[in-house]
């Protein structure tokens, strides 16, 4: 199972706010991508009611814009979406602009005039990471309701059939109990199994397992690999 197949069904929102109408409907053309629902506003105030509407992933916004700038959109958008990506465009790039965008929650800061594929390849990153984010989450989920890791009851792991002499320090959890559900049954590609295993050790850096967990579940991801 591949990263793609993870996240299948679950497009990304792109707001992207910019008054002139030729640039919009460039940066549209240029960002569309399977996957992607783009809608395209041409001041603040549109943007701030778009957001209003429905939920976005990803704002692209210029900061100099009529009615509401660019720095207040990502406050108003921060405020309303705390995970949402934003990218500002400027023409009147500034080192203190620059920085009071980074503080507001800006993910990039383009200068304008910058290269198309600039532009393109900060949009390809961001989005990249909204899919990691997303996913960190469902497995985040997926964990906490398959056991209840955070405040774990010690009677309600199970030893898992095959697995001979377990360590008493090792939580053990039942086949049904046992996250995420391809652990527990076919095997999977060395690939998919990777991406799975870093995505465990970054929750065990966060906190979220402890380091017996870690290592048991590491375990059952590497015996199912193809």
């Amino acid at each position: 199972m591949s990263k793609d197949d993870w996240m299948a069904g679950e497009p990304i929102y792109v707001l992207i706010a910019e008054d002139e109408r030729n640039i919009s409907e460039l940066l549209e053309e240029l960002l569309a991508r399977e996957g992607r629902r783009i809608r395209i506003v041409h001041n603040g105030r549109e943007a701030i009611g778009a957001l209003e509407e429905r939920p976005f992933d990803l704002l692209i916004t210029d900061l100099m814009m009529p009615e509401v700038d660019g720095m207040e959109l990502i406050r108003r958008a921060k405020a309303l979406y705390p995970d949402i990506m934003v990218i500002i465009m400027t023409g009147y790039a500034s080192l203190e602009t620059a920085i009071q965008a980074v503080k507001e929650g800006a993910y990039d800061y383009l200068r304008k005039p910058f290269r198309l594929d600039e532009l393109r390849i900060s949009a390809d990153n961001a989005c990249e990471k909204i899919r990691l984010m997303r996913e960190n989450k469902r497995l985040l989920a997926m964990l906490h309701h398959a056991g209840d890791l955070s405040e774990r009851d010690p009677s309600s792991f199970l030893s898992v059939a095959g697995d001979e002499n377990p360590s008493e320090d090792v939580p053990i959890f039942s086949l049904e109990k046992l996250p995420p559900s391809y652990f527990q049954a076919g095997a999977i590609e060395a690939g998919a199994a990777l991406s799975e295993l870093e995505r465990l050790g970054a929750l065990r850096q966060e906190g979220h397992l402890t380091e017996d967990e870690f290592r048991f579940m590491k375990q059952k991801l590497l015996s199912r690999v193809s």
